[in-house]
Order: C-alpha cells, then sequence, then structure tokens
C-alpha cells in the first residue's frame, strides 16, 4: 500500500510540473504569435513602399540607394521573424505535445533560448521602415517638408529605443532567481520508472496474483500456500 501511495505521488508531482511548465510554453508561444502578426503586417508596409513607389528620374542615387536597401533590410527581416516565429509555433508545439518523455521542457528552453533572436529581427525590421520613410520624405517632399518629416520620424526612433530600454529595466530580473521545475522533473523522472516497477511488484507479491496462462490473472501459487497456512494456524 505504501508502495503504491508513493507511485502516486511521484506521478502526481511530475504531472502538477509538467502543467506549470506548460503555462510557461503558452506564454513563449502566445509572445512569437503577437510578434510574428505585427511583423507580418510591416512585412506588408513593406512590399507596398517597395513595389507601388516610383522614384523620379532626378532623384539623388545616393538618396535612391538608401531607400531601397533600407526598404530590403525592413522586409528581410521581418520575412525571417515570421519564418521564425512559424517554425517555433509549429515544431516547438508538436515537439511539446507528441514528444517523448521531458519533451515539455525541451520545448520551453528551446523557445526561451530563441526569443531574443526572433525581438531582434523584429525590432531591426521596424527600424528599417522607420529610415524607409525617412528616405522616402526626402525622394518625395520639398526640403522644409522632408527635414519636418524627418524630425519627426527620428524622433519617433529615439522614443521607440528609450521606450524599449525603459520597459525592459523595468520587468528586468536575474535570471538565476526565475522559478525553474527542472529539479522536480528530473527527479520524477529517475524514481517514477523505479518506483512504478518495485510498486507493480510488491503489490503483486502482496495481493498473490500473477498473469495467469488464460490471461485473466490467477492467484500465485505461492499466495494460495500462504493463505492455507494461515487458515491451518
Amino acid at each position: 500500500m505504501l508502495a503504491a501511495d508513493k507511485l502516486l505521488l511521484q506521478s502526481s508531482i511530475r504531472q502538477n510540473s509538467i502543467a506549470l511548465k506548460e503555462k510557461e510554453f503558452n506564454l513563449h508561444h502566445g509572445n512569437f504569435n503577437a510578434v510574428g502578426t505585427q511583423a507580418a503586417v510591416l512585412a506588408g508596409f513593406t512590399v507596398t513602399a517597395f513595389i507601388e513607389f516610383d522614384c523620379p528620374p532626378d532623384t539623388n542615387r545616393a538618396t535612391k540607394f538608401a531607400y531601397y536597401v533600407s526598404s530590403i533590410v525592413s522586409l528581410a527581416a521581418n520575412i525571417l521573424c515570421v519564418a521564425n516565429t512559424t517554425f517555433l509555433s509549429v515544431w516547438g508545439t508538436g515537439l511539446a505535445m507528441r514528444g517523448p518523455d521531458g519533451s515539455m521542457a525541451r520545448a520551453v528552453d528551446g523557445m526561451y533560448q530563441l526569443r531574443r533572436n526572433v525581438f531582434a529581427l523584429f525590432g531591426l525590421g521596424m527600424m528599417a521602415l522607420l529610415v524607409t520613410a525617412i528616405f522616402g520624405s526626402w525622394i518625395l517632399m520639398n526640403v522644409e517638408a522632408a527635414a519636418a518629416s524627418t524630425a519627426v520620424l527620428a524622433y519617433s526612433i529615439y522614443m521607440t529605443w528609450k521606450s524599449y530600454r525603459s520597459i525592459t529595466n523595468m520587468f528586468h530580473f536575474n535570471e538565476d532567481d526565475a522559478v525553474s521545475f527542472d529539479d522536480l522533473l528530473d527527479a520524477t523522472q529517475t524514481l517514477i520508472p523505479k518506483g512504478a516497477a518495485a510498486a507493480r511488484e510488491s503489490v503483486v507479491e502482496r495481493r498473490g496474483f500473477a498473469a495467469s496462462g488464460d490471461g485473466m490473472g490467477s492467484p500465485h501459487p505461492s499466495a494460495t500456500r500462504l493463505n492455507a497456512g494461515a487458515e491451518v494456524v
């Protein structure tokens, strides 16, 4: 009875640990979906700016070069961001749900390690799109309007970077202090198989049942002898 209770406790601990790990997985999955959606929107804006825009024939070559290069950088970064978030969401979910034992922790750790690459690509694509708008204003507008537009866009870039720094500092925490369930998962992973086998053998021996040839499960001969001896006593 105690062995069975121990097995039940270990299984319950592991199940609850995996459920908590699943919450962390859903957090990363939701973040990647949000970033991927916004990157797809920015990629659409960049495609429109790249294809629908016609530079006047007398445009300065350096300005035209900078405009097209910045638009291509924005498009490439946003497409890579969408691709990475899609791959992580699809393959990470498949590993977590259908993988072998320990796959949930492996999927969460993989998403956590690659999150900075995804966010960096999204930031690069957004900044490059604003730079594209700056050079586009110098191509389409007169000097006064282009200078005013450049000032507004440059201020937007500065405020975006400043907001990023302030928000990350506000919610920053030491990774060593983060809550982790790896110790519980590792402990139960090593204990459950041995405990399950020991409990199963203990229960079979205690109850005196073993699989018989007909597959119905009949009393073990040793258990019959023990019961008969108990009756004699």
